[in-house]
């Protein structure tokens, strides 16, 4: 039996979206979970597990997609199929950008343990950790968005209504997330 790629690659996507809404919860509710003894290792294990799915997320993008700056461009002078062009340039910054944050994150979310913090804590120190977290939460948030675009568009929905909706609710989430993050 062959496996379709394409199909295993969105299952994944779907995945790391749901696996990554979880996170943002978790990381974002830092400051009501801290007081119990369970946070660190929950925080650290939804973390890296997070990771290793965004890892396999971008192996098989990279497989089956295809997508590279030059065949984006290529795309973007051809008229008719520029605004779908446009979404896959998004996807793909948004791609990049998470990469770097993830890495970033990663590094910073190390000073937590005492051995980092006195060796390699001094370039990236654990104190900017949160808002690594934090720009790497609006990027996952608007790749998510891009990536509900490209399913309705797949199943032929394309009304202002989906549009909207897929506004709204980045917008609702990316505020959620500044508040859970910087406020409460």
């Amino acid at each position: 039996m062959k496996i379709d790629g394409l199909k295993l690659h969105r299952k994944i996507s779907w995945l790391v979206a749901c696996f990554s809404f979880v996170v943002l919860i978790t990381v974002s509710s830092h400051k009501f979970l801290e007081i119990y003894s369970f946070y660190p290792i929950l925080h650290l294990s939804v973390e890296w597990a997070l990771m290793g799915l965004l890892i396999l997320h971008c192996i098989l993008s990279q497989k089956y997609l295809k997508l590279w700056f030059p065949r984006i461009f290529k795309g973007l002078k051809n008229e008719r199929a520029r605004p779908i062009y446009i979404f896959r340039l998004m996807q793909l910054i948004t791609n990049r950008v998470i990469i770097i944050l993830a890495a970033l994150v990663v590094l910073s979310g190390l000073g937590y343990f005492e051995w980092y913090e006195a060796s390699i804590g001094i370039i990236i120190p654990f104190e900017i950790h949160i808002y690594y977290d934090y720009f790497l939460s609006i990027c996952i948030i608007l790749h998510i968005s891009v990536g509900f675009k490209f399913m309705f568009i797949r199943r032929r929905i394309r009304t202002r209504s989906s549009n909207l909706f897929i506004i709204l609710l980045s917008s609702v989430l990316i505020t959620i997330i500044t508040l859970l993050t910087f406020i409460l």
